[in-house]
């Protein structure tokens, strides 16, 4: 299977309406290229607005894309508390976190992608994460690794955490009879060593500078050796932004956080071919050039009212 390993796009029509093109750019070249399977682990908005989820789904659906059998995606940071652009952000965006409501912020996210969980098993009726997804012969699980608000143990809401709750929730999943046999693979947001990278997802240095030094994942060690038991044999994912490929205990981790909001005009992305003798990776790099005028028009976003569906 041919998978596109796409992470961090930090859509922003005011801000940062590069990413918009750029990530434009990219779709239309993967779809002339061909792949099997679209994957993108978290990140999508750079601020937690419901016009920057409007952004990729209108994208996906222009490029067919937007259907649970050719993309699979879960959730980041951002996408739950956002983050800041002036300086007046700084200081209000501890208040912003703690008025936000962590299990709305996740449901609203389902709410926009909803197409790209349909035909998924659930570990759980009330909860969107974990969740598996079978394409052909492999098994995708995406895991929800965003720390809720706190003052002390995340004050930038950027750090991560997978709960006990959410590990059992995992292996209850993965010793099911529909993985036996299959290639596992899991999807998350947060990366697995220690970051040295300086944050780009704001337009404020000062604040980039913060959050670098607090994009860590929780009990990365005590994850990884769950990773291990459970037969996990990549793991994608973002968070810092880089293109990193690595291993822990045995098992292989790309990310792909530089994808899109980087420091240059260049997109860049994974190409995974995974095969039954090996896992085969290779970095593309598309260069800066003239964007395709953007033809996607943004229209005005009312909050939709949810209906009944997983929450996290």
């Amino acid at each position: 299977m041919r998978i596109i390993h796409l992470s961090d796009l930090h859509l922003n029509a005011m801000f940062k309406r590069d990413n918009v093109k750029k990530l434009r750019k990219t779709l239309a070249h993967i779809c002339r290229e061909g792949f099997d399977h679209l994957v993108i682990t978290g990140d999508i908005a750079d601020n937690a607005d419901e016009r920057e989820f409007l952004i990729l789904s209108k994208l996906l659906k222009k490029f067919d894309l937007l259907s649970s059998e050719k993309t699979s995606i879960v959730i980041g940071n951002h996408d739950i508390f956002g983050g800041v652009q002036t300086a007046l952000d700084v200081v209000e965006f501890p208040q912003k976190c703690r008025n936000t409501d962590f299990d709305s912020r996740v449901k609203l996210f389902f709410h926009y992608f909803e197409e790209l969980f349909d035909n998924v098993v659930y570990a759980s009726k009330d909860m969107v994460f974990p969740y598996l997804k079978v394409i052909g012969d492999h098994a995708l699980f995406g895991i929800n690794s965003i720390d809720r608000y706190s003052r002390l143990k995340n004050p930038f809401a950027s750090n991560g955490r997978v709960s006990e709750n959410q590990l059992n929730l995992l292996k209850k999943l993965v010793v099911s009879d529909e993985v036996q046999g299959l290639k596992k693979i899991l999807l998350v947001h947060h990366h697995f060593y220690k970051n040295n990278v300086e944050s780009t997802a704001s337009e404020n240095n000062i604040w980039n500078k913060i959050e670098s030094f607090t994009m860590k994942l929780r009990k990365k060690k005590v994850i990884i050796r769950h990773l291990k038991e459970l037969g996990i044999e990549l793991v994608l994912h973002g968070h810092s932004h880089e293109l990193r490929d690595y291993y822990r205990k045995g098992i292989r981790f790309l990310n792909a956080g530089a994808t899109i909001d980087n420091n240059s005009r260049d997109a860049k992305y994974y190409e995974v071919d995974s095969t039954s003798t090996g896992t085969f990776v290779k970095l593309k790099i598309l260069p800066s050039t003239v964007f395709t005028p953007l033809s996607i028009q943004l229209p005005k976003i009312s909050v939709p009212k949810l209906a009944e569906q997983p929450g996290n």
